[in-house]
Formats: C-alpha cells, structure tokens, sequence
C-alpha cells in the first residue's frame, strides 16, 4: 500500500472528513488531498505529525513507498545545495561590482586582472547552470521566485530585466564619461538576451 492509500484508508476508517484533517494539521484541504493522491508529499514535521495522528509507523510510510523515499532524499540533496549556490552568487556580485567600478572609473584595474574577473565569473555562471540543470533534471526544487522570474518561467518580459540593465549600464556610461567601453555591457545586455530567446523557444 503506498502512502496517499494509508492516509485514505486510515482517515476513512476513523471517519474523518479531509476537512476535518486539514483543521488538525492547520493545512488547506486540497493539501490533505493532493497527499492523498501523491500529487505533493508533506515534509519531515508533517510526517511525524500524520505518524503520530494516524498512529501508522514511520517506518512502514517510508518502507512501503519508494515516492515518498526519493522525495526526502531529494530534499536533503537540495539543502546540502543551497548554500553551494548562495557562495557562487555571492563570488558572481563581488566580481561583477568589481568590473562595474573599473567601468565608471571608480578603481583601475588592468586587463589581466580583468581578464581573470571575467574567466572566474564565466566559471560560476557555468557552475551555477550545471545545478540548476541538475535541479531540473532531478526537481529539488531549487529555484527561489526571484529566480522563477529570471530564468523565464513567468514569461520573456521578466527574463529581459538582466539583459536590459546591461544596456542601460552601458548607455549610461558612454553619456557620463563619454567613452566607448560602454559598448562592452551592451554587447553582452543584447548577447545576454540572444540566448535567453534561444533557450524560451527551445522549450516549446
């Protein structure tokens, strides 16, 4: 028996509606159904809790579905990753405030160190692509909503918001200090904004 038929069959056999469930445990009643149906597991805390109220082990709910296995699992695989990536970003905003300060002339950097800034932030935007990839692939759900907006999940309008201030980055630039290394954040606004048009029709 898998776990949404344990939680149905014990509830009907103790004559509890999913309301009444759902009152209980301080959850929507969808909530209790879309556990019934496997569509959504609850977490740890939830879990003891259901254990305790339905009086069913711990160890037969997780022995007897694999689902429910793999979805602790993958929870744990998601927050053994979260700071990975939370590290990489930090690395990505300090080099990049970096590069932006040598753009509007607030500290000098030569074009070695420049070189380097740009290879390391290349290395962990490539990193942090490889775990979203493996993030999708496995869903651990890794994605925050900010996140949701910018990788294109909410349509190309959001997506555009890194591209653009890009561009207006360089605009600003070339008007300020009248020079043309404003056209590097275009470049890269307008090429930034290529390929997040490739990867929205690639999904479809």
């Amino acid at each position: 028996m898998t776990f949404g038929d344990h939680l149905r069959s014990v509830r009907l056999k103790k004559n509890l509606t999913q309301d009444q469930v759902a009152k209980d445990f301080f959850v929507t009643r969808q909530t209790i159904s879309s556990w019934e149906n496997e569509k959504t597991y609850p977490d740890i805390t939830n879990l003891i809790n259901l254990s305790d109220y339905y009086h069913i082990s711990l160890d037969t709910l997780l022995k007897e579905d694999a689902g429910l296995r793999d979805y602790l699992e993958k929870k744990d695989v998601s927050q053994s990753l979260k700071p990975v990536k939370i590290s990489l970003l930090g690395i990505d905003v300090i080099l990049v405030s970096i590069l932006l300060s040598n753009l509007l002339n607030w500290i000098q950097i030569n074009s070695i160190v420049m070189s380097l800034i740009l290879i390391i932030t290349s290395l962990t935007m490539v990193a942090l692509n490889d775990i979203n990839k493996f993030d999708q692939t496995y869903r651990l759900n890794l994605q925050q909503t900010w996140q949701k907006y910018l990788s294109g999940d909410y349509g190309l309008l959001y997506t555009s918001i890194i591209p653009i201030l890009f561009v207006l980055l360089g605009i600003i630039v070339i008007w300020n200090q009248h020079s043309l290394t404003g056209l590097y954040p275009i470049i890269i606004g307008f090429f930034i904004f290529i390929v997040l048009i490739i990867r929205k029709f690639k999904k479809y």
